[in-house]
């Protein structure tokens, strides 16, 4: 049974996902998600017994509340494209004919997700949704991504529930490049996103000294994590960067987006996350203001289960599951040196770059 000092958790999950699938083959498929919401039922106490509900019944966000944040010229592109058929539109995203109507569900369940945080129903809430949402800008998909869930979520709080200002982190190991576009001159969302070097890694954008423009400069914060960074690192940029930016920002609300593709078990992007650094980033994020509101982005590994597992525990103020033996992966006391030495170097920078504007 779950302690009775454990936090309640809601997570949101449209169902209806597995309508959005490729006639290819492609690393973002129902099978991510799905294998995530079984594991959960079947191999946790965190449903069946525990202090989280499984949320599914919610309405798919509406044309005004995709609006809020997406062009109406761009909406109809995609109503229209998926009414075609099953097509792929290039920049590794798909389109099939459910599309339009997945993807404005799984905004749906990021919009209810970030309101019951907000009206305090549920301390915690976590939007298992698909597809993905970071690379979606006003006018573009990009990267999987057709509808940016986070932002949709955020417009719907910030105009309908009279929430003012929000921190995002999104530490998906790619840039979250159409959220930064979204909020860009925005000073009532502070973005701080951690991803690979945009030199090496996609989007290609996302550079550390892209900190925002007109009123909103200052408030767009890009963390270019170097290779083999792992959870100390992390805990790093925690300690430096985000938790004074709260502190100094002091936001009614903390989103965060978390990409399971920054685990040493992804592979593709050189970063040697855990399980135990994603259960420690999630309870540092809960810590900021002690409600705290996730939507997924990437992650096609195996190990999406188990990571998820570990950031729910996080959320609901469970301990954390057992460690995983990661000895093997460990970089080399030289590596790990220079890994420190350049994520400290870019910590400096932006630490210059934003003393203007924050209390650092």
């Amino acid at each position: 049974m779950a302690s009775s000092a454990a936090r309640r958790v809601a997570l949101t999950h449209n169902v209806n996902h597995i309508l959005h699938r490729s006639e290819s083959s492609s690393p973002e498929n129902p099978e991510r998600v799905t294998r995530i919401i079984q594991y959960l039922k079947a191999r946790t106490p965190l449903l069946a017994d525990g202090p989280c509900s499984l949320i599914t019944d919610f309405h798919p966000a509406s044309e005004e509340d995709l609006l809020r944040v997406h062009d109406k010229s761009y909406l109809d592109f995609l109503r229209r494209t998926a009414q075609r058929g099953s097509t792929f539109l290039g920049d590794s995203t798909y389109i099939s004919p459910q599309t339009f109507n997945v993807a404005a569900s799984a905004a749906g369940g990021a919009m209810e997700a970030l309101r019951l945080v907000t009206t305090g129903e549920y301390d915690a809430s976590f939007a298992i949704v698909r597809p993905p949402g970071h690379h979606a800008s006003m006018d573009r998909f990009s990267g999987y991504c057709l509808i940016n869930n986070a932002a949709v979520a955020i417009r719907y709080v910030q105009a309908i529930m009279g929430v003012q200002k929000v921190m995002v982190v999104d530490w998906d190991a790619h840039a979250g490049n159409g959220t930064m576009r979204v909020f860009y001159e925005d000073p009532s969302v502070l973005l701080v996103s951690l991803h690979r070097d945009p030199n090496e890694h996609y989007p290609h954008d996302g550079f550390g000294h892209q900190i925002g423009r007109g009123p909103g400069r200052g408030y767009n914060v890009n963390v270019e994590m170097p290779e083999a960074a792992g959870d100390a690192e992390y805990e790093l940029v925690n300690d430096e960067l985000v938790n004074p930016l709260a502190k100094s920002f002091k936001p009614d609300l903390v989103v965060g987006l978390v990409g399971f593709d920054a685990h040493y078990k992804d592979g593709q992007n050189g970063l040697n996350m855990t399980n135990q650094g994603y259960y420690k980033m999630t309870e540092n994020l809960m810590g900021i203001n002690g409600k705290l509101a996730l939507v997924f982005e990437g992650g096609y590994s195996s190990a999406n289960p188990t990571i998820a597992q570990a950031v729910i525990s996080a959320l609901a103020g469970l301990p954390a599951p057992c460690e995983e033996g990661v000895d093997a992966l460990t970089a080399a006391v030289t590596r790990r040196k220079k890994t420190r030495a350049i994520l400290e170097d870019n910590i400096e920078d932006l630490k210059e770059l934003l003393s203007e504007f924050h209390s650092l």
